[in-house]
């Protein structure tokens, strides 16, 4: 059962090989760099709504403080007193309880 190898056909066998795995190769790449750029594009279209969808809710939450501060504005304005007198007192409980936990 002598197995003779013939050099040149091997050589040749390889080389063919060789040539089918470099164009598998080239296919390959071609085909990883499209779903590289496919994504790139959804990643920087799903960057850009989540930056808009934040900008919008920054503004209505902007509109929303600047609402509620000038309520509070318009409402120490008419009644001053009420005001700085609840303050005097809520600073007074304040300090008594503090003044309390030290003892």
């Amino acid at each position: 059962m002598g197995k003779t190898f013939d050099k040149a056909k091997l050589h040749d066998a390889l080389g063919l090989l060789n040539e089918a795995a470099a164009e598998e190769q080239s296919e390959l790449q071609a085909m990883i760099g499209d779903r590289y750029n496919t994504l790139k594009e959804f990643v920087g279209q799903l960057g850009a709504n989540v930056q808009r969808e934040v900008s919008g809710a920054y503004k209505a939450g902007e509109t929303k403080v600047c609402a509620a501060a000038s309520e509070v504005d318009n409402h120490v304005h008419a009644n001053p007193w009420a005001y700085i007198g609840g303050s005097a007192a809520l600073g007074l409980l304040v300090g008594f309880l503090m003044a309390r936990g030290r003892k």
